[in-house]
Parts: structure tokens; sequence; C-alpha cells
């Protein structure tokens, strides 16, 4: 079935939590990258099999929830921004109390990928106009495709936005920074980007915090300790 590529299922634990995490992925950014040639996708980005540095350092401040630099998501809704396999989002809503999460990315397998994971995490899986109904347990996630070039109408509030290893391209991070800002206009909610100290990019860094700015937000930088 070339529907989808070969995906694995691995556990993880985040930082001293005792909650284990199931990820459903790509056994590699060079298998995936594989299976995209076979099926003749060469225009497609296989970065996102990949749990990289910087979401694993998020998404472990997230779930000690020891750094105060990090926002105090219980009962918050929540939105990952090019979630990729959707760490980030996971560890809000299993290990924060965040009351719903939307993974949103341009890639759909990216997003199978992270409501897979979610689901055999324990969450709940439900499309977006249904997070807003009341439910018992787990905090709901859902998926959408999004890409912050094209940003559209969502059909869910949202009071933080997360992301992690976003900014690769100075042309399109006033975009993503419009874009966020949009997201939480309605419920003057939080943007939390999380990103490698050493840019990918020159510049990229400067174009979202300028364009942050231009929207009206306040803005600041903090330091995230490496995962352990």
């Amino acid at each position: 079935d070339q529907a989808l590529p070969p995906l694995v299922e691995v556990s993880l634990k985040l930082g001293t939590t005792k909650e284990e995490i199931r990820m459903v992925k790509p056994p590699s950014v060079d298998e995936l990258w594989s299976w995209y040639e076979m099926t003749g996708n060469m225009d497609a980005d296989p970065s996102w099999a990949k749990n990289w540095e910087t979401a694993m350092s998020f998404a472990t401040a997230i779930a000690e929830r020891s750094n105060t630099d990090v926002p105090n998501l219980k009962s918050k809704r929540v939105l990952e921004v090019g979630s990729g396999l959707g760490l980030v989002g996971i560890a809000a809503a299993k290990c924060a109390g965040a009351d719903s999460v939307i993974f949103s990315d341009r890639e759909p397998l990216a997003i199978h990928c992270a409501l897979s994971s979610a689901a055999v995490s324990g969450m709940s899986i439900v499309p977006v106009p249904d997070l807003s109904l009341k439910r018992d347990g787990a905090g709901a996630c859902a998926g959408c495709l999004f890409d912050w070039s094209e940003p559209q109408a969502l059909a869910a509030e949202i009071d933080v936005v997360l992301g992690a290893d976003c900014l690769y391209d100075p042309a399109t991070a006033a975009l993503l920074a419009k874009c966020c800002a949009d997201l939480v206009a309605k419920t003057k909610g939080v943007v939390c980007i999380a990103e490698p100290k050493k840019e990918r990019a020159i510049g990229c860094r400067a174009a979202f915090l300028d364009a942050c700015t231009a929207a009206g937000a306040t803005t600041r930088i903090v330091s995230l300790p490496k995962a352990s």
C-alpha cells in the first residue's frame, strides 16, 4: 500500500516525567525520502519525520511544568503550528493538562502520524469543530492542514499557539508571525515558538519578532534548557 510510508511505533519519556508517550513515525528521514522518491513526490520535505532536539527540549519543558517561561497550558485550547510529528502538542495534552490540541501542518502525512501518536498515547481524537464539546478525561486532539503562507479560517478558538523549529525561511517568517497573531487575536492569547539558538537561516528570528511587534504583540526571548 503506497498511500502511507513505512511507519514504526516508538516509546519515549520526557525528562523526569513518568508519562509514556507513544510515537508513530517513519523510521528515519532518509527512509521517508526514499519512499517519496519511489512514489514520485520529489518536491516533498521529509524533515518532519524526526523529533528534532528543539522540539524535544520544548516538549520536555512543557511536560515537566517546571519552567516558568513556558505558559501554563492547564485547560487551555492549544494549536501546534508546523506540528510535524506532534510531540510538543502531545506533551501539552497528555502531560500539561491542555483542554484540547490541534496539530496543524501543510503535510497530510505528518498530521496522520501526530493523530496516530496521540491516539496510542491515550488521547481522544475528534474533528476540529467538536473540540468545543464538553468531555471527561484526557484532552482531545484534532488535526488540520494549515499553511501559514496561505492561512485559512479555523473552526475553533485558540488560547495558546505552540511551535518548534518553524523558522527556516526569512521570506515566510513574517507570514508565520501574522498567522500566529491572528489565531490568538480573539482570545488575546499567547504564542510560544521554540527555535535553536543558532539560526538555520540568518534573519528569520528578526523578521518574526519585527512582524510580531508590528502586529501589536509584546515579545521576549528566553533560554530553554536542553532535554536530558
